[in-house]
């Protein structure tokens, strides 16, 4: 891995450091692009029902674009860098 470039596991930490106090992430499988999703939802409530982005609506809609934080191909078990 390249020096300028930190690898999704140091990413995802970095983002998980960067939480005000009671958020949380979310992982979920992306179906539009294959990986995985990121989000940051307040804890004690679910992540609410949301749309991908799709060819139709690239940006996807009010819910994803409000708790969506990072789109990550893979995520190692360990640092990479």
């Amino acid at each position: 891995m390249s020096d300028l470039t930190s690898c999704n596991y140091c990413n995802l930490l970095r983002l998980k450091r960067g939480l005000k106090s009671g958020e949380r992430v979310i992982l979920r499988p992306s179906r539009f692009m294959g990986g995985t999703e990121v989000f940051v939802v307040p804890k004690g409530i679910p992540l609410p029902s949301y749309r991908e982005p799709s060819n139709r609506e690239p940006n996807g809609d009010d819910n994803y674009k409000l708790y969506h934080r990072s789109w990550m191909m893979s995520i190692p078990r360990s640092c990479c860098c």
